[in-house]
């Protein structure tokens, strides 16, 4: 209260300009007029599914041409990139970073379905531009899809935390206790929503509770069990609730017993126990509590996310009939097109061979009928055709 009186009292007896008011309205609104333009441009870039990126050019030798050019190519990059982490997720992108970059990201370019530059910044040193682009996500899709990434989860999966928090001699700090105060979030899930935001998760404010829902009284306890957990997940549309204790040991130590719990079938995913051990007495930006969590979903988060994975489709055998083929090399290139372009294709043989109509059999991760949608769309057919004869044995291809 005492620092309070007294920056009133400084303020007070520094009176500023008559005029000053004046000024800082003009910058307020100058800045509102600012926000507007710029919600108002992100809101016509989501409409419209392009992005606004920035990429930036080294000018070597006086070429600025060539300068332009890099600073054009990065931005497409970073277009790609920002739509492979949206369809992928971080998780995602990370375990497949590689693959991603060998076959999408050296040829971002060709990703790229048009573009325009904003702006422009030109010193003696580097060009930058400001780029509206519009990715080709039909053809990212496909590459995805040959890939067979196609079925990743882009939506992050939501998480709740319900991690209680022990300082040495105070009692633990929980915030469903009283679930409609709202009070600050401890030092505990800071590291949480930190860390498991840098993962992909998408963390659950617990400030959304709605207060006129019922709970039990079980659901109140520092301590919950599995099914009060899960209550609170559903309460708050969480996918996983991680629920146990943090136990903070001055500022040096720190540990955590943790439970990953999913909300839909009430099952522990992960459970475990780490430490947290600062050495030294400059401790920079890292704190006990958060070297525990980091360490614990590190080990844990790739169970967590292999649990929302769709379950493996089942291989089954179906027969394909190609009708009107003039030669065996044509045959050969449609077996080539099978093998290389469709992931769920496990193995291609014929069956027999005639002369104008080929059966083959092939084992095929799913059904006939996603098979044939899949063929019969793809840009890479080698020759013009159509499907007839569709069913869960197979179907025919009539080749025009």
């Amino acid at each position: 209260m005492n620092r309070i009186r007294d920056l009133k009292d400084k303020r007070g007896s520094d009176r500023l300009p008559c005029f000053f008011p004046v000024c800082l309205f003009l910058l307020f609104l100058s800045l509102g007029i600012n926000l507007l333009t710029k919600a108002s441009l992100a809101q016509e870039i989501k409409d419209t599914g392009e992005r606004i990126v920035t990429g930036t050019g080294i000018i070597v030798k006086e070429d600025i041409a060539l300068a332009r050019d890099e600073a054009i190519s990065q931005g497409c990059l970073e277009a790609i990139e920002e739509y492979l982490i949206q369809r992928l997720g971080y998780q995602g992108m990370a375990n497949n970073f590689q693959r991603v970059d060998e076959e999408i990201l050296s040829r971002a370019k060709e990703q790229i379905q048009d573009y325009q530059i904003i702006s422009e910044v030109r010193t003696d040193t580097y060009v930058k531009v400001l780029m509206k682009v519009r990715v080709n996500e039909a053809v990212l899709e496909q590459q995805l899809e040959t890939m067979g990434l196609s079925e990743i989860d882009s939506i992050p999966i939501a998480i709740l935390f319900l991690v209680s928090e022990k300082k040495e001699g105070l009692p633990a700090d929980y915030w469903w206790g009283d679930p409609s105060r709202q009070i600050p979030l401890t030092r505990t899930e800071l590291s949480l929503s930190r860390i498991f935001e840098d993962k992909g998760f998408r963390v659950i404010s617990r400030s959304f509770f709605p207060p006129e829902e019922g709970h039990d009284e079980g659901m109140l306890n520092a301590t919950l069990g599995n099914e009060e957990a899960v209550e609170w997940g559903k309460l708050l549309s969480a996918q996983v609730v991680v629920t146990g204790e943090a136990n903070l040991y001055g500022a040096s130590r720190a540990s955590v017993f943790l439970r990953a719990i999913k909300v839909m079938d009430g099952k522990i995913i992960v459970q475990g126990y780490r430490e947290g051990v600062l050495e030294g007495n400059d401790i920079g930006d890292s704190s006990a509590i958060g070297l525990a969590i980091n360490s614990w979903a590190n080990t844990m988060t790739s169970h967590m996310i292999d649990a929302f994975k769709p379950a493996e489709k089942a291989i089954n055998q179906i027969i394909i009939k190609i009708k009107g083929l003039k030669s065996y090399s044509e045959f050969l290139r449609f077996k080539e097109f099978f093998r290389k372009n469709f992931p769920q294709i496990k193995s291609v043989l014929e069956r027999s061979l005639k002369r104008d109509l080929v059966k083959v059999s092939v084992e095929v991760k799913g059904d006939s009928k996603g098979l044939a949608e899949k063929v019969i769309n793809h840009p890479k057919r080698p020759l013009s055709f159509e499907i007839n004869e569709l069913s869960d044995q197979g179907f025919t291809l009539v080749i025009r």
